[in-house]
């Protein structure tokens, strides 16, 4: 090899060996490891810093482990503050108390509040704890399944004024208890209407009887007879007529009032009711539904059957009332 061939490899390697000493890659024993970086230092050698080191003593000095109670008692030296874990607190479990009140030191006169143990920790997410939890708060109270079934039967399409609804209840309410007041009213008219019609048949039985002892005298004179006659005759069409009047008023008054429930049904489906007399012609009857008015009424004159067709799933404890004529 010649000698400038040597010469130029020394020269390099002269140069590498200036770059490979600067200040930027090399550590200088001068500097005392300052010129490099602590925390990754240490985090590459897995080392604690002294901060580190110091916060891990004063933990250990404020924390004491210890097998059973009777362990705990016998610990002194003790501070508030100090934390005592206990494998065995008595049930076989472990279980962290902390430090309030001390007197000589002595675990024995200190006063030890548990702050955790192994049963909270397994049960302080199960359902049943949580729900025991949230219901204790005050104003807090349980939403059934029953209950919730009860709000699934209201179907509301739109937004709904309640208090509104709620004064057109008591309105309809108001309304019902008038007509039915009427109606009591009418069934007192028509009980005064027949009690006349009674009368009047009284009357007319009575002119019948004037009319046969009329008769019986009429045998003797011919004159007096055929003048009685004519008495009687005009009685009984006179009573006819009162019979026939009490008959008109007693169709036109007589009516009743029947209450329903215990009836189930969904809504806008047709609810057959059976009532105790048949429909008078010429009167509508009346139905309410939990004191509404019900729009939508089948019926026939003549036939006790009536049906009704509400927007409202229909319950056990629903009422329905109707108010009718009948013959």
């Amino acid at each position: 090899m010649s000698n400038l061939i040597q010469q130029k490899q020394v020269q390099g390697l002269v140069t590498d060996l200036a770059t490979k000493a600067l200040d930027s890659v090399v550590v200088k024993k001068s500097n005392n490891l300052s010129d490099i970086n602590a925390s990754s230092a240490r985090t590459n050698l897995g080392v604690y810093s002294q901060s580190q080191v110091d916060a891990l003593i004063a933990g250990a000095e404020n924390a004491h482990s210890v097998a059973t109670l009777t362990a705990r008692n016998a610990l002194s030296g003790l501070k508030i503050s100090d934390r005592v874990f206990i494998s065995d607190d008595g049930d076989g479990k472990w279980a962290l108390y902390i430090v309030t009140a001390v007197t000589d030191g002595l675990g024995s006169s200190s006063t030890f509040v548990k702050i955790a143990d192994e049963d909270i920790f397994n049960n302080a997410l199960s359902a049943s704890a949580v729900k025991a939890s949230y219901e204790s708060n005050a104003n807090t109270n349980v939403y059934t399944d029953a209950e919730k079934t009860k709000v699934g039967h209201i179907s509301i399409t739109q937004a709904v004024d309640l208090d509104a609804v709620e004064s057109e209840m008591a309105s309809t309410t108001s309304t019902a208890n008038s007509a039915l007041s009427t109606a009591n009213s009418a069934n007192t008219a028509a009980a005064n209407a027949q009690s006349t019609a009674n009368g009047a048949v009284s009357d007319a039985a009575t002119a019948q009887s004037s009319a046969n002892a009329a008769q019986t005298t009429a045998n003797g004179a011919i004159s007096d007879a055929a003048s009685a006659q004519n008495t009687a005759d005009s009685a009984i069409t006179a009573a006819a007529a009162a019979q026939s009047t009490a008959d008109r008023k007693a169709d036109e008054f007589t009516h009743a009032t029947q209450e329903f429930s215990g009836l189930t049904g969904p809504s806008n489906n047709p609810i057959a009711l059976t009532l105790e007399h048949p429909l008078a012609s010429g009167f509508t009857p009346q139905v309410f539904f939990n004191g509404l008015a019900v729009q939508s009424i089948s019926y026939s004159p003549g036939v006790p059957e009536i049906s009704i067709v509400v927007p409202y799933a229909t319950e056990v404890s629903d009422v329905i009332l109707v108010t009718y004529h009948w013959r």
